[in-house]
């Protein structure tokens, strides 16, 4: 065991370790004898980040976390080749609070040498390049569409939206106007029934009717203003929650799944499922809404918040990961990368050639798709489509796992987006500002996405909070 593992391990008690805390609890309003100033829900970025910020101000922190790991969705699969991640993968160049911290932890971060460009598509059963597309007979698009890859068509008719001058534009009224169905959009635009189908096939999101156009104006904005190269965390972005855990000297509970929330007025009473209680004077909660859902709030909080943590979408995504025994990829003078309108198949990453592994990513109503069948099934029949689509791999895949986002119930979806019609009620909740409960995680974010919106959002939300105390 590392030393920074055996530094967590030190402090993130499992169980009842630190029930002793709340041995004959004083009442709820004897605010002397609360657990700490602050108990911090969830040790993901968000989270740690916010706890960090608490500590370093004097007071006393508690976070609890129900899985049995820190990292939230920063998960690397530690048990498999290449330890991958499943979630938290790519820091993008703009990502200024994660590079900081990084920098001030040690946590190693590298760019990735270049990649084969384009995919190799499998539409309708066939497999061909960008060059074979346009005049290929499963290409039905439109004649204005034909020339475009089905992996750029969305991107063809985003062209129109709003172009933000700064990344929280999203959030001012006159932009609202393209809070809309992103199908609606689309149609607006000229797409093509067939265009919309090939969208919707591998939309990082659930749906083009349920997501808003209103994100993708957003996504834009955060990519435009990026700028440099993407990065990732030497042996997977877990090493960084791991050392920002390492790094606190709060006690970070695991396996503390939270069960009910009370805003009592002058203070908050956490239960556990498993029935321990905490109090503390204030509550920050970073579980994702999706997550929240499960958990009973009785706390005053206002229309939009409320409906917000009842609705904001969250993308489902489920991957299988499959060791190969020679990369085939290199060999055959395709692509690496295959994309495909195949509910089993999505879309195939290669994950790197020593040791050669690739990983299936899918989406909405596809995840839901294997997530109804037992893994073994799925993973066998994902290795047979692969193997129709490209016949280099034949005999040559071996399936790892399944990891499903929705099936965690700590997660229950990989990230969050804007629901269609969602925008300003999504608005009104990042500008939330709490008395005793406050809420921060990426889903609430204005200025930045993933995990620097985690950050921003729980730095955010800490400097509420320390105003407060």
């Amino acid at each position: 065991m590392s030393n920074q593992a055996n530094r967590i391990s030190r402090r993130a008690f499992v169980g009842g370790l630190s029930a002793s805390l709340l041995a004959g609890a004083a009442p709820r309003r004897t605010w002397s004898k609360t657990t700490a100033d602050v108990i911090v829900i969830g040790a993901g970025l968000a989270g740690l980040h916010a706890a960090s910020l608490m500590e370093k101000a004097g007071y006393r922190v508690i976070v609890l976390e129900g899985a049995g790991h820190v990292g939230g969705r920063l998960h690397t699969l530690d048990d498999l080749p290449g330890k991958p991640d499943a979630g938290g993968i790519q820091i993008g160049a703009g990502y200024q609070r994660f590079h900081a911290i990084a920098d001030q932890l040690g946590v190693e971060r590298y760019v990735p040498p270049p990649s084969g460009r384009g995919a190799l598509y499998h539409i309708g059963g066939t497999s061909m390049t960008a060059k074979q597309w346009p005049k290929a007979m499963e290409n039905i698009l439109s004649e204005t569409e034909k020339a475009i890859p089905p992996d750029r068509l969305l991107f063809s008719y985003l062209k129109n939206l709003p172009k933000f001058e700064n990344i929280a534009d999203w959030m001012q009224p006159e932009h609202q106007t393209v809070d809309m169905a992103l199908s609606q959009y689309l149609r607006d635009q000229g797409a093509s029934a067939e265009a919309l189908r090939l969208i919707n096939a591998n939309l990082n999101g659930n749906s083009i009717d349920q997501q808003s156009a209103l994100h993708w104006a957003r996504s834009l904005a955060i990519f435009r203003m990026g700028g440099g190269p993407t990065r990732y965390v030497r042996g997977g972005t877990q090493r960084m929650t791991n050392a920002m855990a390492a790094s606190l000297r709060s006690e970070i509970l695991l396996n503390s799944a939270v069960m009910a929330i009370q805003d009592e007025g002058d203070g908050v009473e956490i239960a556990l499922t498993d029935g321990r209680k905490y109090g503390a004077r204030h509550i920050i909660c970073t579980a994702p809404f999706s997550a929240l859902r499960s958990i009973r709030i009785e706390a005053d909080l206002p229309p939009d918040l409320r409906m917000m943590i009842a609705r904001l979408p969250y993308t489902k995504a489920s991957f299988a990961y499959l060791a190969a025994s020679a990369p085939f990829w290199k060999s055959d003078g395709l692509p690496e990368t295959i994309w495909s309108d195949d509910p089993m198949l999505g879309r195939m990453f290669v994950l790197g050639d020593d040791p050669a592994m690739v990983k299936i990513w899918l989406n909405g109503p596809s995840a839901d798709l294997v997530d109804a069948m037992d893994d073994a099934t799925a993973g066998a029949a994902i290795i047979r489509k692969i193997e129709t689509a490209r016949p280099s791999a034949k005999g040559k895949l071996k399936f790892l796992r399944m990891f499903s986002w929705q099936k965690n119930p700590f997660a229950r979806g990989i990230y969050h987006h804007i629901g269609a019609g969602q925008g300003s009620a999504l608005v009104s909740a990042t500008r939330h500002r709490g008395r005793r409960l406050h809420f921060a995680g990426e889903h609430l974010a204005q200025h930045s996405s993933g995990m620097e919106g985690a950050l921003e959002s729980g730095q955010r939300t800490a400097a509420h909070v320390l105003e407060n105390l």
